[in-house]
């Protein structure tokens, strides 16, 4: 659900600046487009190598992080208008490597061993189309990629107690549309851990993007690493200090290098 709500985030901006994409002048009109190119690409995938998985798997990204959201948005204009296929193709292959089985194995083993997982397909399949109904963008995506957690053999461990209060302290930053690990989540791990003090980003929709430029947040997480100190706690279940996020990007009249983090950047499913 979360990653639905952050692609459409995507969408509303590429329509903001339509006059650079040309996909369409609101988030409803970029979001239709979105979906009949998937639809035409699992029809046909372009070059026998880009279909709609592959489709899918190159704006996922755009769900955790703003930081390649430029270079997304001129690849399905570069797409749509000029059937250029091969710069999808680029993104796709700069962040789905062969080393990616790896780190697929580590991700299945803690994902299928953690909980106990439906052992019927049936009820897989039933609660699956009804979150597609729901939120279509990554819903089967990600049942596929969790899909093994099916036949996994190993038996689930029992859920870790986790206490924290004898860590005199900690510095916890959350984005609050962080769609891989949910604002919740950091409210729960700060209550678990009393002499932490969280900073949360009201409306940040970017995925664990510490010291990434952000003034405010790099020097308070420099100061805790310096000296430990924290944002003194607050009463009650919120968070301790708040800080503005990094502003939405803007279109990039520049070229891109390999060097550019949004290429490298590792498509996690979550």
């Amino acid at each position: 659900m979360a990653f639905d709500r952050n692609i459409k985030i995507f969408f509303d901006w590429i329509a903001k600046y339509d006059a650079t994409y040309h996909l369409g002048t609101t988030g409803d009109d970029v979001e239709k487009l979105y979906y009949e190119q998937l639809a035409k690409l699992d029809r046909q995938p372009v070059g026998g190598l880009i279909g709609s998985d592959e489709w899918t798997d190159l704006f996922l990204s755009a769900g955790y992080s703003q930081a390649g959201w430029d270079r997304r948005a001129k690849a399905f204009s570069g797409w749509v208008h000029n059937g250029d296929w091969q710069t999808l193709k680029t993104i796709y292959d700069g962040a789905n490597t062969p080393g990616d089985d790896n780190g697929f194995a580590v991700y299945l083993s803690m994902q299928c061993s953690d909980v106990k997982w439906p052992q019927s397909w049936a009820t897989w399949r039933k609660d699956n189309w009804a979150a597609y109904a729901k939120a279509p963008f990554e819903t089967w995506a990600n049942t596929w990629y969790n899909a093994p957690c099916l036949f996994w053999p190993a038996k689930p461990g029992k859920p870790v107690e986790v206490d924290g209060s004898k860590v005199s302290g900690a510095l916890l930053i959350s984005e609050e549309l962080d769609a891989a690990t949910p604002f919740p989540g950091a409210l729960e791990a700060r209550k678990r851990f009393p002499n932490a003090s969280l900073i949360s980003l009201p409306g940040g929709t970017t995925h664990s993007g510490s010291l990434g430029g952000n003034a405010c947040l790099d020097n308070q997480i420099a100061d805790y690493l310096a000296t430990g100190k924290l944002p003194a706690r607050k009463p009650g279940k919120g968070p301790d200090t708040t800080y503005e996020p990094l502003p939405q990007p803007t279109p990039q009249t520049v070229e891109y290098r390999a060097s550019d983090p949004s290429i490298r950047f590792s498509y996690r499913k979550p």
